[in-house]
């Protein structure tokens, strides 16, 4: 009457950006996730901003029933990887800003502390 739920296994991990990278290197080009409908003839281009990813602040637990239809799934790659790929190029940028304002903080560090001997000079004077 009353028995004990089996245990489930744990979720496997989510997989890292280097491991999606892997992945879709190896893939074949008849891979499900190269494949797209005929009927619809999307591209790279078409994709951007059409899909919205779920916020992952609050995944919801999916039964089988949820899993994609294969272009909808190449669509979700893709827009993943147009992202990462914007988000890799900003911080790049993000870097060499940062660089330029040690550089610049470096500088004015020098001029002040030259500003300050010039002007105990003077003042002893």
């Amino acid at each position: 009457m009353f028995k004990r739920k089996t245990a489930l296994p744990a979720r496997p991990p989510i997989p890292s950006k280097d491991e999606i990278v892997d992945d879709l290197t190896q893939a074949t080009p008849d891979d499900v996730v190269f494949k797209i409908d005929p009927k619809t003839k999307l591209n790279l281009s078409d994709v951007h901003g059409m899909i919205s990813l779920p916020d992952l602040k609050d995944p919801a637990p999916r039964d089988q029933s949820d899993d994609l239809d294969p272009n909808q799934a190449y669509l979700k790659v893709a827009s993943f990887v147009e992202k990462m790929n914007h988000l890799e190029k900003y911080l790049t940028e993000l870097e060499r800003n940062k660089n330029n304002l040690e550089n610049l903080e470096e500088s004015l560090l020098t001029d002040i502390a030259k500003v300050e001997e010039e002007f105990k000079k003077r003042s002893e004077t």
